[in-house]
């Protein structure tokens, strides 16, 4: 039997020694700021603190996507071992590098005709990538098969919930997911917007919420409706900040709290360089599992 790896991108925002823990097979793109290019490798070529201090200053990092010729790169040498591969990628509602992806898997049908590889186009970012990528190391530990395994996350990926705020709205302005004039007002009324990522991949403003301790209200609220399992959910819930280790502390604290089965599986990480650029310092972000999206 074929055995095979499951791979992602380091937009996966997940810590490097939990990663490394996965043994899963990570791809990283590139990202620019103050005119170098450095990796996105989870903080290890420059550190977060260091990045946001940067975007805090004034600096306008950019990203790039991981373009087809370095997918075809970094497939190449997993196939030429003999690994069938099951790759999760960023959103194509966010990047366009699920359709380069797919262009690769193409083009490599042809250079390796025994070898397969099933492309998941996650509809998701960060962390959220981070979750889905567990539960499938989680089902090839427990001996699903390739087939089964790529059924499951057909059949399910899409229930992989995201909610994400930043009291900070100039980001989010930037990036056009609001206008500017709604960011200076909000910035002045201390609106935390809530995002969620619909079925398409895109993220929607599906509430504006005043006040921190609201927003930890009303994700609280939203989880317990919708989470599988409601009150009982006892699967791993993930949390990605942008400089704001207190508030996703704090959030943690109420996730465990509110979903006592969670405990010792809520777990704190960095927004990577390549979502912390267009997301901006401040941001968090809150994904578990649950029954429906925008729910």
């Amino acid at each position: 039997m074929t055995d095979f790896i499951i791979s992602s991108e380091s937009i996966m925002d997940l810590s490097p020694t939990y990663v490394n823990q996965l043994g899963v097979s990570i791809i990283n793109s590139n990202y620019e700021l103050n005119g170098k290019i450095f990796q996105d490798d989870f903080g290890q070529s420059l550190d977060m603190e260091t990045f946001y201090k940067n975007m805090e200053n004034g600096s306008s990092p950019s990203t790039s996507a991981i373009n087809t010729e370095e997918y075809l790169e970094y497939f190449r040498k997993l196939l030429k071992k003999g690994y069938d591969i099951i790759h999760v990628c960023l959103s194509s509602g966010l990047s366009v590098q699920y359709t380069c992806l797919v262009q690769a898997v193409e083009i490599l049908k042809e250079e390796f005709p025994d070898r397969t590889i099933h492309p998941v186009d996650s509809k998701m970012a960060s962390a959220g990538v981070g979750l889905l990528v567990v539960k499938l190391v989680e089902l090839k530990q427990v001996g699903k098969s390739y087939e089964e395994i790529c059924k499951w996350v057909d059949d399910n990926y899409l229930r992989v919930i995201s909610y994400t705020s930043n009291e900070n709205l100039e980001y989010l302005a930037r990036g056009g997911r609001i206008s500017k004039a709604s960011a200076n007002i909000g910035n002045l009324l201390r609106i935390c917007p809530l995002i969620e990522m619909d079925d398409t991949g895109h993220m929607e403003v599906t509430a504006k919420i005043r006040t921190k301790k609201k927003l930890v209200t009303t994700l609280l609220k939203r989880m317990e409706k919708n989470a599988i399992g409601q009150r009982d959910y006892n699967d791993y819930v993930f949390i990605t900040h942008a400089s704001n280790i207190e508030f996703a502390n704090e959030i943690k604290n109420a996730v465990e709290e509110s979903f006592p089965n969670t405990k010792g599986k809520v777990k704190i990480s960095n927004f990577g360089p390549t979502i912390g650029t267009h997301i901006g310092p401040g941001a968090i972000s809150l994904f578990y599992w649950g029954n429906k999206r925008l729910a």
